[in-house]
């Protein structure tokens, strides 16, 4: 008997594989071969999601490769992911290659996040004189951008150098003094960090398009400040005789939520339009911000009321709305996580898909924007 039951267990191992024995599948998406988001914006602008270790496993790979064809990690490719931490130098490409080499492999184009920021970021990178600190930026910047050369099609240089919101009440809208000046980058180098960070990553790789990325920019004094930014290097840069932008393109940082109007969202894909650059819908989620006082959280699926959907699919529609509007201005629009249980913001369930990776009204939502409104 325990010789016919080891036989069997074989078997089964030798048909199914080792990583369908530990990988736990859940329910499964519905089939929509036949409505990939891809293909439904494919006149429009390429439509991705984050890529981890997890999204290439099971159902999640699934929906990953039928429904997007441009992804970006979601931590992987972030300087202390990238770097040694203790040992400048030192870099752990491994793990991002991996998600690089997968993406590519089925045919999604990547984009790159992040290069420089003042979180995750080995303290040794902002250690010492500011001309070593320059050297450290310099060198990393260089170092990576040659490792992924021809691999990944843009990158996030600069992440979040400004301040959380610009109020009301706060009339300068001069971009040096809005910087964020916890940052590790602005302490050594100044608000010159930004143009050091773009003139070294246009040197070392010319192919690869440049993004400066932020949140809160449907904020329209952060927008203001943002474009001000931006304008300036870029009327700098093609003052000595450039042809293109520095700065090519702006991420909106889409950390979204039920209360959002779409036409500050609107306002702002404008105002950056105006001064010449494309605009991309990075990191798109929608949290419901009723949901939140239970005893979810991260890493896990709570209960949506169908009015709560409705809300939120309502806030797709109408985002998407504008997306599309906007088409001729947007490089990608990608979304921050693929369900409601491994988002970053699970307790706000902000994701197309609920924990059991069955589509929610968001993600009919974005299939159809139009109809959802008219409902």
């Amino acid at each position: 008997m325990k010789t016919k039951f080891i036989a069997f267990f074989l078997l089964v191992f030798l048909t199914f594989g080792f990583s369908n024995c530990v990988t736990p599948k859940k329910s499964g998406p519905a089939k929509q071969e036949t409505i990939a988001l891809k293909d439904i914006y494919k006149d429009y602008f390429p439509i991705g999601n984050i890529l981890t270790g997890r999204y290439l496993m099971g159902d999640y790979v699934d929906i990953l490769t039928t429904h997007f064809n441009i992804v970006t990690s979601e931590n992987d490719m972030k300087p202390d992911s990238l770097a040694s931490r203790l040992k400048p130098g030192e870099y752990n490409f491994g793990s991002a290659d991996r998600l690089v080499d997968e993406a590519l492999d089925y045919g999604m184009a990547v984009h790159g996040h992040t290069l420089v920021w003042f979180k995750q970021t080995p303290a040794w990178m902002t250690t010492g004189t500011p001309a070593q600190v320059r050297t450290n930026m310099v060198n990393y910047i260089n170092a990576v951008l040659a490792h992924y050369k021809g691999r990944v099609l843009s990158w996030d240089v600069v992440n979040e150098a400004f301040n959380e919101n610009i109020n009301p009440g706060n009339q300068d809208l001069s971009w040096r003094t809005q910087l964020r000046e916890d940052s590790p980058w602005f302490k050594a180098l100044g608000a010159d960090h930004i143009e050091l960070a773009f003139r070294t990553a246009r040197a070392a790789d010319p192919d690869v398009v440049l993004y400066y990325n932020d949140y809160n920019l449907d904020n329209q004094r952060k927008a203001q400040v943002t474009a001000n930014m931006i304008k300036e290097i870029n009327d700098k840069y093609k003052a000595e005789g450039n042809k293109r932008n520095l700065i090519e393109v702006v991420g909106m940082q889409a950390h979204y939520g039920t209360a959002t109007n779409a036409s500050n969202v609107r306002a702002s894909i404008e105002k950056f339009r105006d001064i010449g650059v494309k605009i991309a819908i990075s990191e798109l989620d929608v949290e419901m911000k009723s949901v939140g006082s239970g005893s979810f959280g991260a890493g896990r699926n709570s209960f949506t009321t169908d009015v709560e959907q409705r809300i939120q699919a309502i806030t797709y529609a109408q985002l998407f709305n504008v997306f599309k509007e906007y088409k001729d201005h947007i490089t990608h629009v990608i979304m921050w996580g693929i369900d409601d249980e491994f988002s970053w913001k699970s307790r706000g369930n902000p994701c197309l898909w609920d924990g059991e990776l069955k589509p929610k009204q968001a993600f009919w939502a974005v299939v159809d924007p139009n109809k959802t409104l008219r409902l």
